[in-house]
C-alpha cells in the first residue's frame, strides 16, 4: 500500500529540526496508516529527506515509531498533578483537568491517533509505554477526584480509563461525539467515580 502523502521540498534544517520534521511527518502518517503498511522510503518522503537521513536518525522505522508512541504517551506529564484543591467540587477541578487533556489531545490530534492504533498491538516495549503514560493518568484522576490511593480506587480508575480513550476516540476518528460533548460525559463519569 503507498501512502499518498505529497512529499516534501527537500529544506536544509539542522539535526535537531530535521528530526523534529520526521517525527511530525510520522505522526500523520501513522495517525492515517497502520504500521505495517508504511515504508522506511515513505515516511522519509512525507518528511522532505532521504531513506538514509532517517535510518541516521532513528536506526530503522520501528525506532520512529516508537518515538511517536513515546511522545504521546508523556502527554499526561505536561498535565499539572495538583489539579485538586480542597475548595474546589470535584465536578470543577475535572472539568479543568479534562479541558486541558482534551486541548493537548486536539493539539497532538496525529499523535493520539497513532498511539490509538499502537495500542492495538502485541509489541512490549509500546506496551510498557502506554502503561507508564496510565499510570500517570491514575495519579492525575486520584488526585482531582480525591479518592484514597488504593488498590480498589486504581482499579475503578483503570476501568474510566478506557472510557476516556473511547470517548475520545468517538470524537476524533468517528466524529460521532463532539469535544464538549466528550468533555460533559468525562466529567460526569469521573464525579461519579469519586461518589
Amino acid at each position: 500500500m503507498t501512502v499518498n502523502h505529497a512529499p516534501d521540498r527537500r529544506v536544509r534544517l539542522d539535526a535537531d529540526d530535521r528530526r523534529e520534521r520526521m517525527i511530525e511527518a510520522a505522526q500523520r502518517i501513522f495517525a492515517d496508516h497502520a504500521y505495517d503498511s508504511v515504508s522506511t522510503e515513505e515516511l522519509a518522503r512525507a518528511a522532505g529527506t532521504t531513506r538514509t537521513n532517517l535510518n541516521y536518525h532513528f536506526g530503522n522505522k520501528r525506532n520512529l515509531y516508537l518515538e511517536v508512541v513515546r511522545r504521546f504517551s508523556a502527554l499526561p506529564s505536561h498535565l499539572p498533578r495538583g489539579v485538586a484543591q480542597h475548595d474546589v467540587p470535584v465536578a470543577d477541578a475535572t472539568r479543568a483537568l479534562f479541558t486541558r487533556w482534551l486541548n493537548l489531545v486536539e493539539e497532538n490530534r496525529a499523535t493520539f491517533t497513532a498511539l490509538m492504533r499502537a495500542h492495538r498491538t502485541a509489541d512490549e516495549e509500546i506496551a510498557a509505554l502506554l502503561r507508564g503514560s496510565l499510570a500517570s493518568w491514575e495519579d492525575r484522576i486520584l488526585a482531582v477526584t480525591e479518592m484514597p490511593d488504593s488498590e480498589v480506587s486504581r482499579a475503578r480508575v483503570r476501568a474510566f480509563q478506557g472510557m476516556i480513550s473511547g470517548a475520545t476516540t468517538e470524537w476524533l476518528e468517528h466524529g460521532t461525539l463532539s469535544k464538549d460533548e466528550v468533555l460533559d460525559l468525562l466529567v460526569r463519569g469521573a464525579v461519579a467515580l469519586a461518589d
